[in-house]
């Protein structure tokens, strides 16, 4: 009988009344290929790009454009073929006939997937053989795009057996359409549900907690359903990095196969009608979905209260949650609103387990937030950029040594931002660390100043843990003097230096008064000059010497050659090929070489070389900040006595434990205008006048103590860094 299942014959014969699949299918593939690559193609001359233009973007057509299209409709094709295949198996009376013929059932299951794998093979294959054609019939031919259409069928035909499979799965195990269709909606969509879950409980209860997606919470997101799979696997594909997914996809595959045949060999025949085949099958989906459900509703009721209520409405959301979510299972498992209430033990089980749930978030009973990798287990560490000010961005040369890799530190997260000691992260650094993980619970923001961190930990076994902090300044000076001295921040921040000095454009300086210029820019020698005295500089300098507190800033703008992208293509032109970038940093005052170069621009490189011609200072009440006094100082001796007290404050935790006076605003004017840089007033330095103006106006003054020590208290302030969301907030103690 095996031999007839697969004879011509009888391919023909069980084919009979089910071309309108195939003829549906080749439609699908018709528009996904051909019809895609004729629109595109015409649209590509009629813009008016050059042959060699058209080749590249062919080429990405069929590394991406094909790939995602073609997918959709194998997707479709896998989801036919199963529901033509095994929906027989919801009707008591189809079920009963065909297991009267005379075949085995391991027979039968691999003739249905034979004949969907035919359906789904022979158009595929047709059309994309008419599509190369196309490509060929214009000039688009080589062995290159064979061996792409080749990959494209086997990388197509894993996603149409996964889905495939998938769908027969939930098609053995459940007996009626409205079970098959709520489970095939669960096992596309629960990883995503779920995803959600973890994440609002944990940003609502951990204070460590960050919304980023890692680990177990971007397998839920991208990788935890069939669909989901598929387009991650399509951009690995397009990346050029898919072997893993490769991997997965075809052990996946191999289960769900393996499954989906034992589900069939074992189903029982007058299953069909009932909600679910297998009873532990049914048990474990009502857990899978009552658990989250419960803990979503007591979410949704916690934030709804303050104080001791907020306890109470929280615990009657997880009862309601669990208690609505296992009736109406019940309901739909015997369908009757009569069994709402039915198995009372499986109900106090799983209000048992959200209950559980919900105390390991709300006490932290898995010590989330106390946790630290230990320091031999660190192979390197990411920190958001809010510790430091400057922008940089980290160049990694090609493997075929012509193009440049760039990702700035603004991406903190990409592991080229990576931060770590030939050995691993150094003492001082972990102690910091340390410091900072055991202090954060306990920073009390309104009375200390603190900065949020976000941190990535990476294991020397591949794990990655991320939490977010909140660190007080003296944790984050012992931080940022780990990174310079023991990891590789310093060499980070200027391993641009390395670049040929070909690809520097221009050189751009921040003076003291905060303007900015060119600087050296027709004279190659004194940019040079520049480039030696800073990698002088930047060789002796110790961890100390790089948190000193700047005025000047200098930017180098560089034009680096990058691989073509499509995207930057101009019609008719020849791309070219290069990405500018620039790396803005600070200068301290112990770069001596550095600044002695910057010396012959002839602008101001200290607030004491200003020449200011008067000085505003506004005075006000933190308390009551709408009310304020504004006096102007043009006297020269009190020009001269406020400017010794002024210091600019670029990083607020490092150039020493300067405290300044919080409730002056500082307005500095010379004979080119209003100052550009924020200024304050130094308290060690504060005139006995401007004292003197504050206690006649009954002001008191307000000290922002930038020291280690606690003191006074001081105003909050909050800072955005950025229109894409980077921010970084702190508070003054």
């Amino acid at each position: 009988m095996r031999s007839r299942i697969f004879s011509s014959k009888y391919i023909k014969t069980v084919s009979k009344g089910q071309a309108w699949i195939p003829a549906f299918l080749t439609l699908g593939f018709i528009l996904a290929f051909p019809v895609i690559g004729l629109e595109k193609l015409g649209s590509w001359r009629n813009l008016g790009y050059t042959q060699d233009q058209i080749t590249l973007l062919y080429y990405r057509l069929w590394k991406d454009g094909f790939v995602l299209t073609g997918m959709a409709v194998a997707m479709a094709a896998g989801f036919m073929n199963a529901v033509n295949g095994f929906l027989y198996l919801y009707s008591r009376k189809k079920t009963d006939f065909y297991h009267s013929l005379p075949m085995k059932r391991s027979e039968l299951f691999a003739e249905k997937a034979v004949m969907g794998l035919i359906y789904y093979l022979v158009p595929y294959i047709v059309i994309e053989f008419l599509t190369v054609c196309v490509g060929a019939a214009r000039g688009l031919f080589s062995l290159e795009f064979m061996g792409m259409a080749v990959k494209m069928l086997c990388l197509h035909l894993l996603v149409y057996l996964m889905i495939y499979f998938s769908v027969v799965l939930v098609l053995c195990i459940t007996g009626n359409m409205l079970m098959g269709i709520l489970t095939l909606g669960g096992m596309y969509l629960y990883g995503i549900a779920l995803e959600l879950v973890l994440v609002a409980c944990g940003l609502t209860f951990l204070d460590t907690f960050i919304d980023k997606r890692y680990g177990i919470m971007a397998f839920l997101l991208k990788d935890a359903s069939p669909a989901a799979f598929a387009f991650s696997l399509a951009d690995a594909y397009s990346a050029g990095h898919a072997a893993k997914y490769l991997v997965a996809l075809v052990i996946l595959i191999v289960v769900l196969a393996v499954l989906s045949w034992i589900a069939y060999e074992k189903r029982p025949s007058e299953a069909a009608g009932r909600s679910m085949v297998y009873r532990w099958v049914a048990v474990l989906v009502k857990f899978m979905v009552v658990i989250p459900t419960g803990l979503a509703v007591g979410w949704i009721f916690y934030p709804q209260a303050d104080g001791g209520t907020k306890l109470i409405w929280w615990v009657f959301g997880l009862i309601l949650g669990t208690v609505l979510s296992h009736g109406m299972i019940e309901i739909i498992y015997h369908m009757s609103f009569q069994k709402f209430f039915a198995k009372k033990m499986q109900l106090v089980l799983a209000g048992v387990l959200v209950f559980g749930c919900a105390m390991i978030y709300q006490k932290d009973l898995l010590h989330f937030d106390s946790y630290l990798p230990k320091q031999e287990e660190l192979a390197s560490v990411n920190i958001s950029n809010g510790y430091d000010q400057d922008y940089y961005a980290h160049i990694e040369k090609a493997a075929d040594g012509e193009f440049y890799d760039l990702t700035d530190n603004y991406n903190w997260y990409d592991p080229a931002n990576a931060l770590t000691g030939a050995d691993g992260i150094g003492d001082e650094t972990y102690e910091a660390l340390e410091n900072i993980v055991k202090d954060s619970l306990n920073v009390d923001k309104a009375k200390k100043r603190s900065y949020f961190i976000s941190v990535k930990y990476t294991l020397k076994s591949g794990r990655v843990v991320c939490r977010g902090y909140w660190a007080d300044v003296k944790n984050l000076r012992t931080l940022m003097k780990g990174l310079y001295a023991e990891e590789n921040l310093k060499e980070k921040k200027y391993e641009f230096l390395d670049l040929d000095e070909k690809y520097l454009t221009t050189i751009g300086m921040t003076d003291a008064c905060g303007m900015g210029y060119s600087i050296f820019q027709n004279d190659d020698r004194q940019k040079q000059e520049l480039l030696d005295a800073l990698k002088k500089d930047i060789e002796s300098a110790s961890a100390e010497d790089m948190m000193e507190e700047i005025i000047i800033q200098l930017d180098f703008n560089y034009a680096l050659p990058v691989r073509s992208n499509i995207n930057s293509l101009v019609p008719g032109k020849n791309n070219e090929e290069v990405t500018y970038v620039d790396w803005n940093l600070g200068v301290p005052p112990s770069f001596k070489n550095t600044l002695a170069i910057l010396k012959k621009t002839g602008y101001p490189l200290t607030i004491e070389e200003l020449d200011i011609n008067k000085i505003s200072l506004t005075y006000y009440e933190e308390e009551n900040i709408s009310e304020q006094e504004e006096f102007f100082y043009t006297k020269p001796e009190e020009i001269k006595a406020i400017q010794n007290a002024l210091v600019l404050e670029r990083n607020a935790y490092a150039g020493g434990d300067t405290e300044t006076v919080s409730n002056v605003a500082v307005a500095v004017y010379m004979e080119q205008g209003e100052m550009m840089n924020s200024l304050f007033l130094k308290r060690a330095d504060v005139p006995d006048f401007v004292l003197d103006k504050m206690q006649e106006l009954g002001i008191s003054p307000e000290f922002s103590d930038n020291s280690d020590d606690d003191g006074d208290t001081m105003t909050t302030y909050q800072k955005t860094i950025n229109s894409s969301g980077r921010w970084l907030a702190w508070f003054g103690k």
